[in-house]
């Protein structure tokens, strides 16, 4: 006969997609009056809004601005740590002018625990937002931009590939 019954499992830090967590004498009766045997269970990891796990590394995504991009800034980053009351604890990144869309920042020891208390890193992987809608005075100030830097016949509608 099927029993059920609620267990409390102690879930260990650097458990990953797919670990099976073994809890002794929590499984079936055994035959003949056989001890029971162990459980399994198989963790399966949700899937986050802003992290994405990679072995013991954390990726997350570091939106930036046009103008942050170009000029450079310092961003406070969230990052996986609470602190005693629960809230998101923040490292600082210093984003070089001219960072490019993909380009990557890494936090030591920011990221996953492994079972031997190790840690891996934070990886924050720029997005560079391009403006959708400027005021005339931005795109002048951008035509002027790319006059300075000699990009030529700056046209607001690209043509196709072949023209």
């Amino acid at each position: 006969t099927l029993k059920r019954r609620t267990l409390s499992v102690h879930i260990p830090a650097g458990v990953d997609e797919g670990d099976r967590i073994r809890i002794s004498g929590a499984g079936e009766d055994g035959e003949n009056g056989a001890p029971p045997g162990d459980l399994y269970c198989v963790v399966y990891v949700e899937p986050h809004r802003q992290f994405e796990r990679q072995g013991h590394d954390v990726l997350c995504l570091l939106p930036l601005s046009f103008p942050q991009a170009a000029l450079g800034d310092s961003i406070e980053v969230p990052t996986l740590e609470r602190s005693d009351d629960g809230d998101t604890l923040f490292s600082e990144i210093h984003v070089p002018a001219g960072t490019q869309n993909g380009a990557t920042f890494r936090i030591a020891g920011k990221g996953f625990p492994n079972r031997y208390g190790a840690r891996g890193d934070q990886i924050c992987i720029a997005r560079v937002s391009v403006p959708t809608h400027l005021s005339e005075r931005q795109k002048e100030l951008l035509r002027e931009f790319a006059e300075i830097s000699g990009d030529e016949d700056l046209d607001e509608h690209p043509r196709g590939f072949f023209d």
